[in-house]
């Protein structure tokens, strides 16, 4: 029988990332993470919520670019002389 909460654990091995890229995440608030809730000190997800959010990101192919500073193209060679 599958556990209906998960924990940090178990969401590393399901999303196929380390336990310390999950709790980095967690600290930006990573648009790729689902949300989460609290019980006591525990953070938890629970499992059906967590395949839902995994089907609507890959449907919706939210893929935000990164925030930066834009860049200058390369100079051409024809314009050194």
């Amino acid at each position: 029988m599958e556990p209906e909460i998960i924990h940090i654990p178990e969401l590393a091995r399901l999303l196929g990332r380390s336990e310390s890229a999950i709790r980095s995440a967690m600290q930006v608030q990573a648009a790729w993470l689902p949300p989460c809730f609290k019980q006591g000190r525990r953070i938890c997800w629970r499992l059906e919520s967590v395949r839902e959010f995994l089907k609507e990101w890959e449907q919706s192919g939210d893929q935000r670019s990164k925030p930066g500073r834009k860049r200058k193209s390369p100079p051409t060679l024809t314009s050194v002389r």
